[in-house]
């Protein structure tokens, strides 16, 4: 197995810096083969997770974003202090958006447009992490 490559960022847990996480996977993506449409997919996914951690969490704390690069898949994580999220409040399987709660949409797109989400809450602290699969 080989190693990943690692890119880690922590940014404000303010929303104006959410922005500079997506930025972040156009950066992480231009030097892997991939199509438009997965770059698309990831910064809507990271985007929607780092919203949900700057919501969630702690003002007062940085939300942490970690991209492992490996050869056929980009793994990311998206972690903050702050344990205001439960995993009974995910409902990404729902049948349709609209049946949605408020504030829930952002977790049924993640798990849409990537191939795998997990998320874990322990210890004060939230982690949300995402599987890409490469298409070489």
């Amino acid at each position: 197995m080989e190693k990943a490559e690692v890119v880690k960022l922590e940014i404000p847990g303010s929303a104006e810096f959410v922005a500079v996480a997506r930025k972040t996977v156009e950066g992480i993506t231009s030097r892997i083969s991939i199509t438009e449409r997965e770059v698309e997919d990831i910064k809507l996914a990271v985007g929607e997770a780092c919203s949900n951690a700057v919501k969630f969490g702690d003002p007062n704390k940085n939300v942490c974003i970690l991209y492992r690069i490996h050869p056929d898949y980009l793994e990311v994580e998206v972690s903050n202090k702050g344990d205001h999220f439960r995993k009974k409040d995910m409902h990404p399987k729902a049948p349709q958006p609209e049946q949605l709660p408020e504030g829930k949409i952002g977790l049924y797109l993640i798990d849409r447009v990537m191939d795998e989400m997990n998320i874990n809450t322990a210890n004060g602290e939230t982690v949300v992490k995402m599987v890409k699969r490469l298409s070489r």
